[in-house]
């Protein structure tokens, strides 16, 4: 087993995972948010895509964001520079309302793209920086800090669920 399986591997169980977690919940439930400070389920998934088509699509591929390229951007409603890192408690509750369908649409666009990116990372390119970031991290940093960072989004919409329906709900 190679980096790329094991990389692909974390990729779909936490999207796997993900799409259950969601499974049969209302919209009302996907916006709900438990303080106004906090975020709700619809932006975490969006967050999500966007972590993956940043670190994937754009940094490791050098290409245009999923989020660009397909327009969904201009289908949602948003800038093409917002991804959820450092939007506000403001940004978060004037997240448009979005299908969970769309949602995953989007995420399941940039998982297509990503898994093309991954199948390219040789070995060599572990050790190698992208430009256009201060102090670019090395690709072998990128692969699980993806799995970490969404292992962690998916423990808050599970949380979020919780809270909502209660144990195995």
């Amino acid at each position: 087993m190679d980096h790329r399986e094991v990389a692909r591997n974390g990729l779909e169980e936490y999207l796997t995972g993900l799409k259950a977690t969601v499974d049969g919940l209302t919209p009302v439930e996907l916006y709900w948010q438990p303080s106004p400070a906090s975020n709700h389920i619809a932006w975490l998934v969006w967050h999500m895509a966007r972590v993956e088509d940043n670190w994937y699509n754009r940094y490791i591929g050098q290409d245009e964001p999923v989020w660009i390229a397909g327009e969904f951007c201009t289908r949602f409603r948003m800038t093409a520079e917002r991804g959820g890192y450092g939007d506000t408690a403001e940004d978060v509750a004037d997240f448009p309302k979005l299908s969970i369908e769309d949602l995953f649409e989007y995420f399941d666009a940039v998982r297509s793209k990503s898994l093309v990116v991954l199948d390219g990372v040789t070995a060599a390119d572990l050790e190698l920086t992208r430009p256009g970031r201060d102090n670019p991290p090395k690709i072998a940093w990128v692969l699980p800090h993806v799995l970490v960072e969404q292992g962690q989004h998916l423990g808050q919409v599970s949380y979020l669920r919780g809270m909502l329906r209660g144990l195995g709900n």
